[in-house]
């Protein structure tokens, strides 16, 4: 073969390469809804390798919209006589929901996570979640009161109302890892609230990945690391970690750990989010997850779910 030959194939290869990425590109904009720019896809390749054991084939993931909602209001006014004083509460669930990942549809142990984190108990489906936790309104009233299911949002005195709402959404994706956030929002009369929580699945492997699947040193060893980079910050005074946060969200460069209010700080300051990157936490992974984090490329950021 003449060297001009040889030129012009991997010139070749080098075009259908470039072609398919762009394909892989457009493709994964098109199934998230999302219309940013093109090169706002973010990939880093310095610490890939070769691995035997996972999938070769990337698909652009695909999810579905939903929303459903219940009204509720008391039968009668905490002020008797007064039509302004009726308690109402508003119950939703918005989600953005896994349909395949990399190519599969067989998403049942995502779901089956992501339900778990969302309703706090297993289900059979999404729709029995959704209708098991739209069924029980909480009211800020201070004992039970009895009520009705309304059409209408209602529109009560901030004192008597109530609103809880549950979102579930992509956050982040990537070649190896998509992770899938889940947010409760509780708006109680005059108290307000939000909890996070996160499931990580390996788009390779299909499967869901657990604490024990990425940390194999025990909680100190953990702990440590990350109040070290406590130590690190001058923010606000914070107080050292003492125990392994509830929720963890992996990013591209390293994980964030979420402490909730008073575990670091003052309960006013709110939750607290501790970044630690990937290099300080790799003597705390399992060989698995360093390899998942060494072959990892192709990161995409997901837009946040509105609450609106």
């Amino acid at each position: 073969m003449s060297k001009r030959s040889l030129l012009i194939i991997i010139m070749l290869l080098t075009i259908v390469d470039i072609v398919a990425a762009f394909w892989y590109l457009a493709v994964r904009i098109e199934t998230s809804g999302d219309s940013r720019d093109l090169f706002s896809i973010r990939t880093d390749t310095t610490q890939v390798q070769e691995a035997d054991t996972i999938s070769d084939i990337n698909v652009p993931d695909t999810f579905m919209m939903a929303e459903r909602h219940t009204y509720f209001v008391s039968v009668h006014p905490a002020v008797k006589g007064d039509n302004t004083t009726y308690y109402a509460c508003t119950m939703r669930v918005k989600v953005r929901w896994p349909q395949s990942v990399n190519g599969s549809d067989n998403v049942k142990s995502l779901e089956q996570a992501m339900m778990t984190k969302m309703f706090g108990t297993k289900c059979s489906s999404l729709d029995q979640g959704i209708a098991m936790f739209l069924a029980k309104p909480t009211f800020s009233a201070p004992n039970e009161i009895e009520h009705k299911v309304i059409t209408q949002r209602p529109t009560p005195k901030p004192a008597y109302a109530s609103r809880r709402t549950i979102i579930a959404f992509p956050v982040m994706t990537s070649m190896r890892l998509l992770v899938m956030g889940i947010e409760k929002h509780d708006h109680i009369g005059d108290e307000q609230s939000m909890h996070s929580a996160f499931v990580h699945y390996d788009r390779g492997m299909h499967r869901v990945l657990n604490k024990k699947d990425i940390f194999q040193r025990n909680d100190a060893a953990i702990m440590a690391i990350i109040n070290k980079k406590i130590d690190a910050l001058n923010t606000i005074q914070l107080k050292h970690a003492d125990s392994f946060p509830d929720e963890f969200q992996a990013k591209e460069k390293g994980i964030c750990f979420h402490f909730a209010p008073g575990a670091l700080a003052d309960p006013a300051e709110g939750p607290i989010e501790i970044f630690v990157d990937y290099g300080s936490l790799r003597s705390v992974f399992t060989p698995a997850f360093k390899q998942l984090v060494d072959t990892n490329e192709g990161f995409w950021d997901y837009k946040h779910l509105s609450l609106d």
